[in-house]
């Protein structure tokens, strides 16, 4: 019985830190296509990249998140197309899977904004290592069901900029594909996807010929929990060295910075710091994220 309570507290911790089905990066202006697919392309410097995120390694089985990416302009057929390969593990969980996101830009006469509509197709394998399930929940139907199911997905947004003001609307798995492990005896609900709306928004303020200042500011409303509110400023100098501040409402603080390796690499890092739910439980651990972007274009 006390492996199992156990068990249920960690998922119900993970759950109220986590708020979502879709994993997050804490430095979410570095991965505007993966919140929204209209923003694929919009920043003109086709990048591959790489990232990895852990979280409260105070936890057994804690979080962890690994991605390989890329955005790249299509500047002939006005467009742009992103892509991800992530994959998501928490203890005995993991989320394996691709997202596509393709653009289409439509420019102003004087060419100084941009609007973009996108669309984005996912592919996702749950699976439950079941080995690490036996002793916590014995007789649970999940041990007689599937130890992976797979699913596919759509979703849609908007976007516009004038290399200045940026702001974005988009929503993430609008089929609701079915997700189901298990088939539970007198259930009344099926597993499935939840549908994610991501709103964003920032502004680019030029203080000197070297120096911009970014606030910036995400939303994210989840369907059956808790909506999540980001807000931060960047600071760029030269775009070669920057740093940035961020708090999402009630959960945590993060620190991040980045600076350019050579001329077309550039090398990422943000600490977490949390404060609620689980602040009291972590021991200071948090959340780290480091990543590495290789620019296409000279």
């Amino acid at each position: 019985m006390r492996k199992i309570l156990l068990a249920l507290a960690l998922l119900c911790v993970i759950s109220g830190a986590q708020s979502q089905q879709l994993h997050f990066m804490s430095q979410y202006l570095q991965h505007n296509s993966m919140y929204n697919p209209a923003a694929a392309g919009m920043a003109s410097k086709n990048m591959i990249g790489v990232s990895y995120r852990s979280m409260w390694s105070a936890f057994p089985g804690n979080p962890k998140t690994s991605m390989v990416y890329g955005d790249f302009e299509l500047k002939k057929l006005k467009a742009g197309i992103g892509a991800y390969i992530y994959r998501d593990e928490t203890g005995p969980t993991s989320r394996t899977g691709v997202q596509l996101a393709y653009s289409y830009h439509i420019k102003s006469k004087n060419e100084k904004s941009k609007f973009g509509i996108g669309l984005e197709l996912r592919g996702l394998q749950y699976a439950v290592n079941k080995s690490k399930l036996n002793d916590a929940l014995g007789s649970d139907p999940v041990l007689g069901g599937a130890q992976s199911k797979t699913a596919f997905d759509a979703g849609a947004g908007v976007y516009w900029t004038n290399n200045k003001l940026s702001v974005g609307a988009a929503v993430s798995q609008l089929i609701q594909s079915k997700l189901a492990l298990a088939n539970v005896p007198g259930s009344t609900l099926g597993g499935k996807l939840y549908r994610h709306y991501n709103l964003t928004a920032n502004y680019k303020i030029k203080t000197d010929e070297d120096i911009n200042i970014i606030p910036n500011a995400m939303v994210r409303v989840i369907e059956n929990s808790p909506s999540e509110l980001d807000l931060g400023v960047k600071v760029e100098y030269q775009e070669k060295v920057w740093w940035s501040m961020a708090y999402r409402v009630e959960q945590f603080w993060s620190l991040q910075a980045g600076f350019k390796i050579m001329q077309r690499v550039r090398a990422t890092y943000s600490y977490d710091y949390y404060v609620a739910p689980i602040g009291v439980f972590t021991a200071g651990s948090g959340a780290h994220e480091v990543g590495i972007q290789f620019d296409m274009k000279k």
